[in-house]
């Protein structure tokens, strides 16, 4: 899959896009987003809502899953978020995923979020349905 290609689509995809989600590296086998912490993002207590961190673990499964699968369609089915430090207007976020197993259906994904320092500012764990078309 080409990589500029990758980029665009992902970027121009209308979630990407309102919530300003963009790629901040993109290597052959691995790609960190990043988010820029703006004030509409934000939830009652003025740190950033926790769903746009899980959103933010999905999207980082989401482009490394491609990466690795290419063209074949999938699904997350199952997200699970560990928030572990909050995270303020002004901040940006980087977030990265691994994928831990894949069979030819199902597929295991961590993903990590940390901020400029460093800091894992939260987790996920995902199951992803892979789709095969029918021949």
């Amino acid at each position: 899959m080409d990589k500029v290609d990758l980029k665009e689509r992902y970027e121009s995809s209308p979630l990407w896009d309102l919530i300003g989600i963009k790629v901040d590296s993109l290597e052959s086998n691995q790609a960190k987003i990043r988010l820029s912490i703006t004030k509409p993002l934000l939830n009652g207590n003025q740190v950033l809502h926790g769903g746009i961190f899980s959103t933010l673990l999905d999207a980082a499964m989401g482009i490394n899953f491609k990466l690795r699968v290419g063209e074949v369609k999938f699904a997350t089915i199952s997200l699970t978020t560990q928030y572990l430090k909050p995270a303020k207007e002004g901040e940006t976020l980087f977030a990265t995923a691994e994928v831990i197993q894949q069979g030819k259906i199902i597929a295991s994904i961590e993903a990590r979020i940390v901020n400029e320092r460093g800091e894992i500012v939260s987790i996920g764990l995902a199951t992803f349905k892979i789709t095969r078309s029918r021949s």
